[in-house]
């Protein structure tokens, strides 16, 4: 750090202890020394100490400069060589459902179906459900299944006539026993919803007991709801968990009103331990449709706006996923089928244009390339008809992006958010073979391709879809390997990226694309102490031990909220 700068962050700390009368010999209130302090900004700055006061960064340097700030009233906290670093930002985090979870049946949907069928026994123990009522839950995976449709006879069998709904890990299809399929009056008559699909026995055409997409809401319109206190104490939940992984800041996309009330509450509660950007869309609003919930729910956002709380962004999501047939491809699928856009073209430009026009970020869901063509269109028209502004739209999940679109991320400002966990051959990846072919399954995911047309990298962990640690998502972003594994096939030619870049994805571009750079992301004097310690450097092990890494403190605006102890 220049001499300049150095005596610039002592003069900053004593304007400030001066300021708030606080006597030089009290000193700041932390002071981190010893460490590895990763800065996360442009130029990939590392210090060895640093100075908190009132939640503030006030001191970054060395050891010695921030001795002489050190009073009485100081917590040192001697690094002893571990990694400090600004705490991590998750682009899309489904946060409350992510704490459903824990007060649901959540199963793992990796293990074998003996297994499976025993923690579903289990749930129902550990849950205390009376002789009718639902069990809810999910976890299950597409691979477990032929054809990605478990039936109703096996939860039949474990839970006899009691509804049962379950969610997939994608959360796009559901898996509901006889009694659920019974009560929502789900039978042979029932025809496909917009959007949608009920899978059906080939021979009977009885519906077999998985839906997709938007035919789970049949389901959803007559599952008993969870008591505000329940959804509240989910949302702790949620969020204590984001605090263990080091994340105190996160976009939940998809917040209806009442998400939108608790959230507030959370904050008017002093219980809201992150900064959350609300991705506000009705969870009634079906795909494809442009009605007056959606913007009724923009117009009073106002009352939803916190000093965490930031409510200038909409959850739009215009196709389905590739395994299941249901995204949007430029080309066919191999079976000859496609799956149109849950919007006409012309919709969404109008739409686009109009949520522009309104000064909130567009989140996109789109999948297939034709989808993520489609979200770009809509894009250009939008700033062709409004004209440039500083709406920091994006397009989250981007599975297979079409080459002569990606150098129009950076063309048109739109962030490319990706769920790095999901860039390696998984088990979904022969599901995937079968449906698009080996070639352009080589082609998802294309971070590094992205990178090098100018886009601007986000990530995200789509929790409760997929795991919430963002150590595990970067192992994978760098490796284009399985995370949990020492070795193992790759995804995708050249697309891996530096450990630098992964990491900007979950800092300092985050941080951007939620409006929070002036606060968050970096490591700065001025900024806010929202910091996180690890208990090794990630720069100085084997890249396959980034996913092991601890969290071993999370603090925000200089508070603890997480403590490994």
């Amino acid at each position: 750090m220049p001499n300049s700068i150095k005596l610039f962050c002592i003069t900053c700390v004593v304007i400030l202890m001066s300021a708030c009368n606080l006597p030089p010999e009290e000193g700041i209130d932390t002071a981190f020394i010893n460490g590895g302090i990763y800065h996360a900004d442009e130029s990939h700055s590392w210090s060895e100490a640093l100075g908190v006061e009132d939640g503030v960064i006030v001191m970054v340097g060395s050891n010695d400069e921030v001795n002489k700030l050190i009073g009485i009233k100081t917590n040192i906290i001697d690094l002893k060589d571990k990694m400090l670093m600004p705490s991590f930002h998750d682009g899309h985090a489904h946060v409350e459902y992510g704490g459903r979870d824990k007060i649901n049946c959540r199963i793992d949907g990796r293990s074998s179906p003996i297994s499976m069928r025993q923690q579903l026994n289990n749930c129902t123990m550990s849950l205390n459900l009376g002789k009718d009522e639902w069990l809810i839950g999910g976890g299950w995976e597409l691979f477990n299944f032929p054809d990605g449709a478990p039936t109703s006879e096996m939860l039949d069998e474990i839970f006899g006539n009691r509804p049962v709904f379950l969610s997939d890990a994608f959360g796009h299809n559901a898996w509901v026993s006889s009694k659920a399929l019974e009560l929502a009056g789900i039978n042979s008559d029932t025809l496909d919803p917009s959007n949608g699909k009920i899978i059906r026995d080939s021979v009977t055409g009885k519906p077999s007991g998985t839906l997709r997409d938007s035919a789970m809401n049949l389901i959803l319109e007559v599952l008993p709801a969870l008591t505000t206190e329940q959804r509240y104490e989910a949302l702790l939940l949620g969020i204590k968990e984001a605090n263990k992984y080091g994340i105190t800041a996160f976009i939940e996309p998809g917040v209806d009103q009442p998400l939108a009330r608790l959230y507030k509450n959370l904050e008017d509660n002093g219980d809201l331990n992150a900064r959350v950007m609300l991705a506000l869309s009705p969870i009634n609003n079906l795909p494809g449709s442009v009605g007056s919930e959606l913007f009724d729910l923009l117009a009073d956002r106002e009352q939803y706006r916190g000093q965490y709380i930031n409510p200038d962004s909409v959850k739009i999501y215009i196709d389905g996923v590739i395994e299941t047939r249901t995204s949007t491809m430029l080309e066919p699928y191999s079976d000859g089928s496609n799956f149109p856009s849950f919007y006409k073209q012309e919709e969404l430009e109008l739409l686009f244009q109009r949520l522009d026009t309104m000064k909130v970020q567009i989140h996109t869901h789109a999948i297939g390339d034709g989808a993520i063509r489609n979200a770009l269109d809509a894009y250009e028209y939008a700033f062709l008809k409004n004209g440039p502004n500083n709406n920091r739209h994006l397009i989250v999940h981007l599975q297979l992006i079409d080459d002569a679109d990606q150098p129009r991320f950076n063309e048109l400002g739109v962030a490319a958010n990706f769920q790095c966990l999901w860039c390696y051959p998984d088990p979904y990846i022969d599901f995937a073979e079968d449906v698009v072919g080996v070639d352009r399954v080589e082609k998802f995911f294309p971070v590094r391709s992205l990178q090098k047309a100018g886009a601007l990298l986000v990530g995200g962990s789509d929790w409760n879809v997929s795991s919430l640690n963002p150590l595990e998502a970067i192992e994978t972003a760098v490796r284009r390997q399985d995370p949990y594994a020492e070795s193992g096939p790759s995804l995708g030619r050249n697309e891996e990226i530096d450990l630098y870049t992964a990491l900007d994805m979950y800092t300092r571009n985050a941080s951007y694309v939620m409006r929070l750079e002036d606060k968050t992301g970096t490591i700065e004097v001025g900024k806010r102490a929202d910091l996180i310690v690890l208990d090794r450097n990630l720069f100085e092990i084997p890249v396959t031990e980034i996913s092991e890494a601890k969290v071993l403190l999370t603090l925000m605006d200089g508070r603890e909220v997480y403590n490994l102890q």
